[in-house]
């Protein structure tokens, strides 16, 4: 889960270097901002779930490799600019963030809806229903994010 969060964190990095105007950069900015606070909590949950004594040096190890992914893809993306034009450009801005929403999806749907979190007693809003409402309301918070955004 970590590998695919720093890949899902180097294609959202190479969408901001690759950005036509500094608005878009910035655009793109806010709102991988937004959903990255996610994405490491769920890094953190898997962090937990993954190493239960949890060792210092190996959870700062993940968790650098994960806040250093996007700035590495960041840079990717400025060299990917600096090369292609037209619609080479827009055609890797197009896959690098379907391939970032892509995995995003994959690892918040397998490793966080299927397995999810068990907690010691039986909790009211653990049920299917209260998961899929989650998932509900995310979608509907960065659609509202996306449409105030443009």
């Amino acid at each position: 889960m970590i590998v695919a969060l720093c890949f899902h964190s180097v294609f959202e990095g190479i969408a901001i270097g690759i950005s036509e105007t500094k608005s878009d950069a910035w655009r793109a900015l806010w709102t991988i901002t937004l959903h990255k606070i996610f994405a490491a909590i769920a890094m953190g949950i898997a962090l937990l779930r993954m190493i239960p004594d949890r060792p210092l040096f190996s959870s700062i190890t993940y968790s650098f490799a994960f806040a250093i992914s996007s700035p590495i893809g960041v840079a990717i993306g400025i060299v990917i600019d600096a090369t292609t034009q037209g619609s080479v450009a827009d055609w890797i801005f197009a896959l690098s963030m379907s391939l970032a929403c892509g995995i995003f999806v994959y690892v918040s749907v397998n490793h966080l809806l299927a397995k999810g979190y068990r907690p010691n007693k039986k909790v009211h809003v653990d049920e299917p229903r209260y998961k899929f409402l989650a998932v509900l309301f995310g979608v509907v918070v960065i659609a509202i994010v996306m449409i105030w955004d443009t």
